[in-house]
């Protein structure tokens, strides 16, 4: 995936564009449709950057839900992530669960202060360590990239895939509209070839080798959602495909969820209960193994 903030900044500042011009506007009050969209957030969209005030990766003291279901014929995968970010310094914890199989967890977490985050190891990852819980030196890629959070992520990259596709070609955005609370409602339909392009979901050759052309210029429609504030509160993916003789169906959501605390945090266990990677080979190491029982 490609982390640079830019398409975040992009994609929301396109969305931002039309809270500018019709955050004062009656409950369900329509903005320009099609080609009309398409010129309305062009024009808007220099004025939009120079008032961004908050990015996915910028909200704090918040949590979040995101969700993955893809299935391509009859195999499928389906996950949420649950999160939270809270204090100063700012702690994070996330909770990744599979639907399909229930032994499939694990939680990160980084706490505020030290210099080591942790992971909790549910039933189909115990074979990396000798205790539940491990600990490692904290990453400076989540420290200092926003979207290499796991916790965003899902938002950062459907973000990525709306800024890239609406980069070229601005006649993706299909509508807009004004909700009750001066809320705001952006549609589009953004490429299947773009949600994979930006790795929305990561795809084993065995699928994309069977993705024709065709296939990849399938609309995957989208839904964004923005506070009265034009901070974001939801991003949906969703779409039905079928081509080459075989059938797709996705959808992905994202939303902040609430205000967090110190309670969404979790607390430690005994340290007999922690196995402590001293180092980044160790630590390389455990996300090699990892990633092999992920099948990644």
């Amino acid at each position: 995936m490609n982390k640079r903030p830019t398409t975040i900044l992009c994609v929301l500042s396109a969305v931002l564009a039309l809270t500018t011009a019709c955050g004062q506007g009656r409950a369900g009050t329509a903005v320009p449709k099609g080609d009309d969209a398409a010129t309305y957030v062009g024009t808007k969209f220099e004025t939009a950057m120079n008032k961004l005030q908050d990015t996915i990766g910028q909200q704090r003291d918040v949590t979040s839900e995101s969700g993955a279901y893809f299935r391509f014929d009859e195999k499928y995968i389906r996950s949420t992530i649950s999160s939270a970010r809270t204090g100063t310094p700012e702690g994070r914890v996330s909770r990744q669960r599979s639907q399909k199989n229930p032994d499939d967890s694990i939680d990160w977490y980084t706490p505020g202060d030290g210099t080591v985050e942790y992971v909790y190891l549910g039933p189909v990852y115990k074979s990396l360590a000798p205790t539940p819980w491990v600990s490692m030196p904290k990453s400076e890629a989540g420290l200092t990239i926003p979207c290499a959070w796991v916790g965003i992520i899902h938002a950062c990259k459907m973000a990525d895939a709306i800024a890239v596709s609406y980069n070229a070609d601005k006649k993706i955005v299909k509508g807009a509209k004004s909700l009750p609370e001066n809320r705001i409602e952006l549609t589009a339909d953004v490429p299947f070839g773009k949600f994979i392009e930006r790795r929305v979901e990561v795809l084993p050759p065995s699928i994309s080798g069977a993705i024709t052309d065709e296939m990849k210029k399938a609309p995957v429609q989208t839904t964004v959602s923005l506070n009265p504030d034009g901070t974001l509160s939801q991003i949906v993916m969703e779409a039905k495909i079928e081509g080459g003789g075989h059938k797709i169906e996705l959808r992905y959501d994202f939303r902040f969820t609430g205000k967090a605390s110190a309670q969404d945090l979790p607390k430690l266990p005994d340290a007999s209960q922690i196995t402590v990677l001293p180092d980044k080979a160790a630590k390389d190491d455990f996300n090699r193994r990892f990633n092999e029982l992920k099948g990644v």
